[in-house]
């Protein structure tokens, strides 16, 4: 038995009013393997060809209805309501893709809310549920909409692959929870008549490393749109490719068992022009690193199972390994593995090892982490959970007209070398037994730079280095070292009211108001903290450096429990 068809009893008893019970149940980890399919236009092939098919497997699906094109007089090629209303009996979801299939744009906009209260009353009218999920008609998008879907009620809606890919190649990208908004999740396929299997395996074969493939159709066949038909005998080979591959198939609404609809981007926008600029490149988007064998696998095992309490998905996330590899490899170390996971006080220290994204929010402004100069600390309270230290998250250079990135942790702003299509390549800590870690990058203009952790009784030491190899002077070299609390428990206020910031420290306290996390730097320019990630900032800047010459600089993580942080920043003051 299949998956998908395992999944089918369960997915009978989805209605939108479960959103909370699902969200609080998800996993942290995404698993492989997850496609939607969803169905535009309210095609006659939906009801007679389609969900009997999916009803085969136990699929599920999304279908987007509308009242467009020739919907109340074609009765050939379009549903009834009475049709849609039983796809509903049936266990699928009714979509909402406007009453007259109105392209949704910066003009359109006014009449947007009368567009969808119309297929809304319909379904009312139908005993169908008010419809959570949304289909931009034409796959047209506006930004403006955003705002407007989300008062209209809706928790998620589905793009196209455009503007990444042209409309008529029917390509596209997975969906990225907490990248993608969820209000403007793209297709990572747009099925056409030219299509085999090839064409739609590489559309669902995005399902994995987090990522979730959603797949849009029109009719099967459908002879009002023959530029999106898709004939049956495809159709169904593409069932049971999904079939006998063991994919969980799932309707829209249902992503609530795996993502936070709550969260996106800041600006959905540079999401799009960062994967536009990956297709002009011909670049991969993955963002793991492998495991080498032996004692170092052992070593990267219990760092994610054991430390970081990392699920199997999260473990390939981080290596890109297949599953069943990760299995073996974990099942071989279960004897090293089965110490309790739960921490057991103490501050101590270890490398970051990625596929878990650090920040709650404003993952747009950290697209694909680099995790070798991140590292985590973990509380010293029991269960206290840890914090994700970048040290540096970014170096600049020069001021004005001239100020450019010497080095940038992550992907949001592009580098020099980014500038000059030169790639970094990827490093990891050396690791000085269970209490140091330093690391060592030299780049392309002959400056290196560094960084070394040193874990003391009572904090962390943490010390950054540059040396000047190039011909000129270096000026402006502020620094941004990022302290990210999304792991740190009871500390993930999206706000600043819970930190203090008295140069050179910042700090922040849990939920209880009594446990704090301090970070500081000497040569501190400005602290300051982004409540959306949340995190914390004390970001100094090196002095000029001359060529031949080195500047250092040195900074601390710190907890305290207590009631007087003032007072602890004093002590501070006397210690460091």
């Amino acid at each position: 038995m299949s998956i998908a068809l395992r999944f089918a009893g369960t997915l009978r008893c989805i209605l939108a009013g479960t959103l909370v019970l699902m969200l609080s149940a998800r996993s942290e980890g995404i698993p492989d393997k997850i496609v939607v399919l969803t169905f535009d236009d309210s095609i006659k092939s939906h009801y007679s060809v389609v969900a009997p098919l999916l009803k085969q497997y136990g699929f599920g699906a999304t279908f987007f209805v509308t009242e467009g094109f020739e919907f109340k007089t074609d009765k050939d090629n379009y549903m009834t309501w009475e049709e849609i209303a039983s796809l509903h009996r049936d266990g699928f979801e009714i979509g909402n893709h406007t009453r007259d299939h109105m392209g949704v744009s910066e003009k359109s906009l006014g009449q947007l809310t009368e567009q969808v209260e119309a297929i809304n009353a319909r379904c009312r009218e139908y005993g169908i549920p008010r419809p959570t999920s949304f289909a931009y008609p034409g796959n047209a998008i506006a930004d403006a909409a955003l705002e407007k879907l989300k008062e209209l009620g809706f928790v998620f809606a589905r793009r196209g692959g455009t503007p990444e890919y042209p409309y008529e190649e029917g390509r596209g990208f997975a969906y990225e929870p907490g990248l993608d908004h969820p209000l403007l999740i793209p297709s990572a396929g747009d099925a056409r008549p030219h299509w085999e299997l090839n064409n739609f395996t590489r559309a669902a074969e995005q399902a994995k490393f987090g990522r979730i493939a959603v797949l849009q159709f029109h009719g099967v066949p459908d002879r009002a749109h023959a530029w999106v038909h898709t004939p049956r005998k495809k159709f169904e080979a593409y069932l049971k490719w999904l079939d006998e591959n063991e994919y969980t198939v799932i309707a829209l609404r249902d992503l609530v068992k795996y993502v936070n609809p709550d969260i996106g981007p800041n600006n959905p926008q540079e999401v799009i022009e960062d994967r536009k600029h990956s297709v002009a490149q011909g670049t991969a988007r993955q963002n793991f690193r492998p495991l080498s064998g032996g004692t170092e696998q052992s070593y990267w095992l219990r760092n994610m199972i054991v430390d970081h309490q990392f699920d199997r998905w999260e473990v390939r996330a981080a290596t890109g390994l297949p599953l069943s590899t990760i299995e073996r490899a974990m099942k071989r170390s279960s004897n090293s593995l089965r110490k309790s996971t739960k921490d057991s006080g103490g501050i101590k220290i270890r490398p970051y090892p990625g596929g878990r994204h650090p920040r709650i929010g404003f993952l747009d402004g950290a697209m694909r982490p680099q995790r070798e100069t991140k590292f985590s600390v973990f509380a010293p309270w029991s269960n206290g959970g840890y914090a994700v230290v970048d040290v540096p998250e970014a170096i600049w250079n020069g001021s004005g007209q001239t100020r450019e990135l010497l080095y940038l942790a992550h992907t949001h702003v592009p580098t020099m070398w980014d500038r000059q299509e030169i790639r970094l390549e990827p490093l990891e800590w050396t690791r000085k037994g269970e209490t140091g870690l330093t690391v060592r990058r030299e780049l392309p203009n002959k400056v290196t730079f560094g960084a070394k952790v040193q874990l003391d009784e009572s904090l962390v030491r943490m010390e950054l280095w540059i040396k000047n190899g190039a011909r000129e002077i270096l000026t402006g070299l502020n620094v941004q070292n990022c302290v990210m609390l999304k792991e740190l428990r009871g500390f993930t206020l999206q706000d600043n009211r819970n930190k203090v910031f008295r140069k050179p420290y910042a700090a922040s306290h849990d939920e209880s108001g009594r446990r704090w996390i301090i970070t500081a730097w000497n040569m501190c320019e400005r602290p300051w903290a982004n409540p959306n990630c949340p995190c914390l900032h004390a970001d100094p800047r090196f002095p000029d450096c001359p060529p031949g010459e080195e500047r250092r600089i040195r900074g601390i993580v710190s907890f305290y429990e207590g009631e007087n942080i003032q007072a602890e920043l004093d002590r501070l003051d006397s210690v460091w």
